[in-house]
């Protein structure tokens, strides 16, 4: 038993590695992958220059209003 979950990270890795390396639709697998990560990084890189931190307060003491922008990422 311990040996198949020590040697299951490989297993995963050998999977991904054919997954990758089809000869009929790596290719396309690939391209893929790459769009969806740039679109990531892009929209990673976009919702950080829109917000400011430090730029006001999340949570009033008074009133308890909660900012919007930190309601809805963590939603």
């Amino acid at each position: 038993m311990f040996r198949i979950i020590k040697r299951s990270p490989w297993i995963a890795l050998g999977a991904a590695g054919a997954w990758f390396l089809d000869p009929v639709q790596g290719a396309q697998r690939r391209a893929m992958v790459t769009s969806k990560a740039r679109q990531w990084k892009s929209e990673m890189s976009s919702s950080r220059s829109t917000s400011t931190p430090f730029s006001s307060p999340t949570t009033t003491s008074s009133t308890g209003v909660v900012d919007p922008a930190l309601a809805q990422r963590s939603a």
